[in-house]
């Protein structure tokens, strides 16, 4: 099963934040579901979090509310943040949400960057502000980003709107089942549902493909070589990478350590060192 949270900050009753984010989690709830993955959804807005944000920045304990929306992001397969602009900074409500986050909350975790803006002149807000936040939460911040300015919401086909959505959201897709290929079909299930002659992703054809390989290589190929105990190259792929030809390559195992990471006591005292190591003493 794939979560999907998206984190907004909508500042008004009908903000464009608010509408780019159910878009972007209306296409992403698409894109799993045409990968064969079951989905949920998640919708988070900050902005009826701002009490509580701010109470906990001078208190330091969180209200019921902040925890539950602070878990959501903890448990999510793929995050969808957007966050609307001024002054050529996003919101700072929606910054804090991010401040405020356990370290390890997005550790492993895809992340798709969203903004709104009244011109296109703000559009790399979210570059310079979110996407370093995004790696220090030891997030993956895909490199494909969503903005939309005013002049997005009008015109034919929105200005290419939905064109950049659904890029951004089939990348969404890709790393986040390349993650978590459990919850998708076996490679065996993918064989057996594939057509008669067809080979799934990663799969080398037999033959002339493999002696092509071969014959623009003048190392001989060592079987050692190409399976690796350290990546995984049989896990199902679509769209894009389908379409170069790429094989899905992922460190094996790289979503399980992310979530014993997410789910990792900092104060455990087993993992604290103890101060008098620290002196050397």
């Amino acid at each position: 099963m794939i979560e999907i949270v998206a984190v907004s900050t909508g500042l008004s009753e009908d903000s464009t934040t608010t509408r780019l984010a159910q878009r972007m989690l209306s296409s992403a709830e698409g894109a799993f579901a045409a990968r064969g993955a079951e989905v949920t959804t998640t919708h988070i807005n900050v902005r009826t979090l701002a009490k509580a944000l701010v109470d906990l920045t001078v208190s330091g304990f969180p209200a019921r509310e902040l925890d539950e929306a602070f878990a959501a992001v903890k448990r999510a397969s793929a995050v969808i943040t957007v966050a609307p602009v001024y002054k050529a900074a996003p919101a700072g409500i929606h910054t804090l949400f991010w401040q405020l986050i356990d370290d390890a909350s997005l550790a492993g975790t895809p992340v798709l960057l969203g903004g709104t803006g009244g011109t296109p002149r703000h559009s790399l807000a979210a570059e310079s502000t979110l996407r370093p936040m995004i790696a220090y939460l030891k997030g993956f911040a895909l490199p494909t980003s969503v903005f939309a300015a005013t002049d997005d919401w009008g015109g034919g086909e929105q200005a290419g709107l939905d064109r950049r959505i659904t890029q951004a959201t089939d990348e969404l897709a890709e790393l986040a089942l390349a993650l978590n290929p459990a919850s998708v079909g076996t490679r065996e299930d993918t064989a057996a549902e594939a057509d008669p002659g067809t080979q799934p992703t990663g799969t080398p054809a037999v033959g002339a493909s493999v002696a092509g390989a071969q014959s623009t290589d003048s190392h001989p190929t060592d079987a050692s070589t190409t399976e690796s105990d350290d990546y995984a190259r049989d896990i199902p792929y679509a769209g894009p990478a389908d379409e170069s030809g790429k094989s899905a390559i992922t460190p094996r195992g790289l979503g399980d350590r992310a979530r014993d990471e997410r789910a990792r006591d900092e104060f455990d005292p087993a993992s604290v060192t103890p101060f008098s190591l620290l002196l050397g003493q």
